[in-house]
């Protein structure tokens, strides 16, 4: 299997990690969604990362179902209950960190054409300070793919936005990051400054 995705893609960041995680042995193909190159439009027709390439020459597009397809490969492993409501907590988690990650990307791309006020960018700041807030009361002692979307959107942030002070505003946050940043996964799959 191979993975499309740039290397500072948040969404790709979570299956390169899972890939770590879960010993996949992925190739990690290190592509730029604005280049429109052929491999990835064959793959993806909308042209965006990450896309996981099968071994059949299928592909799989979209992070949390490439995530998802992922973790279903490997039968017993921690980072996301099989069944019942702690799999769909799990999962909901991840749909609040990508959340932030959406209204980050939204606001980053707002700012290349010169839009940094107004409702729209407005509205995406105060998307990200109320999931931040939600994603602290979530935070727990288990190392899940939960807590490991949380830290990958939190460092998304600071690697587009250092100005947002989310350290300040959520100490929860702060302390799961504390906790997990040095995690092999983690640090092998951050993006360079």
């Amino acid at each position: 299997m191979k993975l499309l995705t740039s290397l500072t893609s948040p969404y790709g960041r979570k299956l390169r990690v899972l890939n770590l995680e879960l010993a996949l042995g992925i190739e990690i193909v290190e592509t730029q969604p604005f280049d429109d190159g052929e491999e990835l439009l064959a793959a993806n027709p909308l042209g965006k990362v990450p896309a996981l390439v099968l071994p059949d020459g299928g592909a799989l597009v979209d992070s949390t179902v490439i995530a998802a397809y992922l973790l279903s490969l490997v039968p017993g492993q921690t980072l996301l209950p099989e069944t019942g409501l702690p799999r769909w907590q799990v999962r909901s988690v991840e749909a609040l960190a990508d959340g932030v990650l959406d209204a980050a990307i939204v606001l980053r791309m707002n700012a290349q054409q010169g839009v940094t006020d107004g409702v729209w960018p407005q509205r995406q700041r105060q998307a990200i300070d109320r999931a931040l807030a939600a994603l602290a009361r979530k935070v727990h002692a288990d190392i899940d793919y939960a807590m490991l979307c949380t830290v990958i959107a939190l460092e998304y942030l600071d690697f587009r936005f250092p100005e947002i002070d989310w350290r300040g505003q959520q100490p929860k946050l702060a302390e799961l990051h504390d906790w997990l940043a040095d995690r092999p996964s983690l640090r092998a799959t951050r993006p360079a400054a």
